[in-house]
This record gives structure tokens, C-alpha cells and sequence, in this order.
């Protein structure tokens, strides 16, 4: 009876090791450094007498709210981040497509000079500091942004094609801290879209990489008011206008005016209202769910109840390098 349970309490050890190894086995790379640190602190700890470990003082790191750097897939480039940094701090990205080459930090500031693992999605990544022995952190989100002109051709299961593609920033234009898209809907084999939206990608760190996007309300097939009206604005800054051409952008401005007007008026007409409802269940599309495996997206679209609740989407996400 003895030997049996032995034999069992051998099997019930041998079983729980192996757990612990497929558990850490699944931990990513980055995360695998985080328990290094972690593991470090905790060792530092207990080889100090009870009188150091009550007299153990720490201050928490800062990181001073910061800019997203921007990177694209394959490239090399120096992120700065400051702050308040007690000597030994150590640094962690939280993402397994970036790799640290070197790295620098003093009192006020952490350098490091990484690259972009090729072939990856659009990405979000934050740091964290750790302090040593008692390993106090700081967290900042969207660190670095992985961007660029990303394209997704997604086909639905009701038929529909759906083609997403990033904006990206202009020279001059300040990049956001969100991954901005245009979204454009097709029906069958139809060339122009039906439908435009502006949407926002939002990375889950996993493996395989999940994303979600936020899809606008707003239909977007045109520039809207505002940004026509800056344009314009823009335009009759030149001083080399002509006062034709100057006057032709007055009156263009003035109908841009009366059409505003216009449509503020039909947002209080009942009827218009009800037309926009009815619109809105021919469409209804507020989010799509992906997964990202070797450029093979698979996920849903979440629509009005007449298009569908949750339709199955397919296909492919490309980086277009320039």
C-alpha cells in the first residue's frame, strides 16, 4: 500500500514539474526577462539581515509622459525616455519583435538603441523600470509605435470585402498615440466602396497577435466641413493668389457655410433623423476582432442586426514599405 502512494506522490511531483516547465516555457521573451528581474530582486532581498530589510528604502522610478517614438518593421533606431531613474534600474520593453542592441541610463534619462523585428503587424509597446532589491516599478504605455503603411484585405462571410489602411502622418502632422485607419466596404464584386470609416487599431499583446478595430460612427466618403474649411483657409494664405482666384475661395467658403448650416438644420428634423436610423441598420458596423498568424488574418465583424451580429472574416494583412 506504502509503495503504491509513493509511487502516486512520484507521479503527482513529476506531473506538477512538468506543469511549471510548459507554464514557463510559454512565457514570452520579454516576459521571461521581466521574471529574471523579479527573481533578482527577491534573491537581493533575502540575503539581507532583518535590520537591512527594515531600513530598505526605495523610491519609486518616474517616467515623464512621452511621445510615442515611431519605428517601422526592419528598422533600427535610439528611443530616449526620461525621468527619475535610481542607479541599477532596469529596463524592460514589453514586446518580443523588438530587440535591444545597447542600452545607457543615468539618474534622468534611459537610452537604447533597438530594432523592429521585419515582418511583424502594427504594434503598441510599453516599458517598464524596475528598481533592483526591492523592484519598485514604473509603467508608461505606447513607448514605441510600430507603424506605417499597413494594408488588411479581409473578406466576409456575407460577401462583403472590407479594405483597411493606415493613415499615416503627413510631414508636420504630430502623431497621435492612437494607430489611425481608413476603412472601406465593398459589396461583391463592386470597385467603389459603399462605404468609408475611419477606425482605430487597437494591438493585444499575445501569440499569436490579436487586434481590434473601432470603427466611427461617422461616414467618412468626403472630407468633412472642418477640414475643407482649413484648406481653404490654407489656400488664401498664398500671397501670390490672384484676387480671382481669392475671390473664388470667398465664394467657396460662403457655400461651405451655407451647407453646414444647411445640415445642422436637418439634424432637428425628425424625418431626417429617422432616415439616418434606417441608413445606419443597412450598415451598423462598429468593430472588427483579428488574429494575425504569418499574414493570415481570421476573426469577426460586428454589425447592425440586419447585416449580421458577428460575420466571419478571412485574409491578409501586408506591410507596404516606401
Amino acid at each position: 500500500m506504502m509503495h503504491r502512494f509513493g509511487r502516486i506522490g512520484i507521479l503527482i511531483v513529476t506531473v506538477a514539474m512538468l506543469c511549471w516547465g510548459v507554464t514557463h516555457a510559454a512565457l514570452s521573451k520579454y516576459q521571461q526577462k521581466e521574471r529574471a528581474i523579479l527573481d533578482a530582486c527577491k534573491a537581493a532581498r533575502g540575503k539581507l539581515t532583518p535590520q537591512e530589510q527594515k531600513q530598505l528604502q526605495c523610491n519609486t522610478p518616474e517616467i515623464k509622459l512621452m511621445s510615442p517614438a515611431l519605428v517601422k518593421p526592419g528598422e533600427t533606431m535610439e528611443v530616449v525616455i526620461t525621468g527619475k531613474f535610481p542607479a541599477g534600474t532596469s529596463f524592460v520593453f514589453h514586446s518580443d519583435s523588438v530587440e535591444v542592441l545597447k542600452e545607457s541610463s543615468n539618474a534622468n534619462s534611459y537610452r537604447a538603441t533597438i530594432k523592429v523585428a521585419p515582418g511583424g503587424g502594427p504594434e503598441n509597446m510599453s516599458v517598464s523600470a524596475f528598481l533592483p532589491v526591492c523592484c519598485k516599478s514604473a509603467y508608461q504605455s505606447n513607448a514605441i509605435m510600430v507603424t506605417g503603411n499597413f494594408a488588411w484585405e479581409l473578406k466576409a462571410a456575407n460577401g462583403w470585402t472590407v479594405k483597411a489602411h493606415s493613415k499615416v502622418p503627413s510631414a508636420g502632422e504630430r502623431q497621435t498615440r492612437e494607430l489611425a485607419y481608413m476603412l472601406e466596404f465593398f459589396r461583391g464584386a463592386e470597385t467603389i466602396p459603399f462605404e468609408k470609416r475611419g477606425a482605430t487599431l487597437h494591438p493585444e499583446q499575445s501569440d499569436p497577435p490579436r487586434y481590434y478595430f473601432s470603427i466611427s460612427k461617422q461616414d467618412e466618403s468626403s472630407m468633412n466641413a472642418q477640414q475643407q474649411m482649413q484648406a481653404i483657409s490654407q489656400q488664401m494664405q498664398n500671397p501670390n493668389l490672384s484676387d480671382a482666384d481669392r475671390e473664388k475661395l470667398m465664394n467657396k467658403m460662403q457655400d461651405m457655410v451655407a451647407k453646414m448650416t444647411q445640415e445642422a438644420q436637418k439634424m432637428s428634423d425628425p424625418a431626417y433623423i429617422k432616415k439616418l436610423q434606417a441608413q445606419e441598420q443597412e450598415f451598423g458596423c462598429t468593430a472588427i476582432n483579428l488574429q494575425l498568424q504569418n499574414g493570415a488574418a481570421t476573426g469577426n465583424m460586428l454589425c447592425s442586426e440586419k447585416v449580421g451580429r458577428n460575420i466571419a472574416l478571412t485574409g491578409t494583412m501586408k506591410y507596404i514599405a516606401k
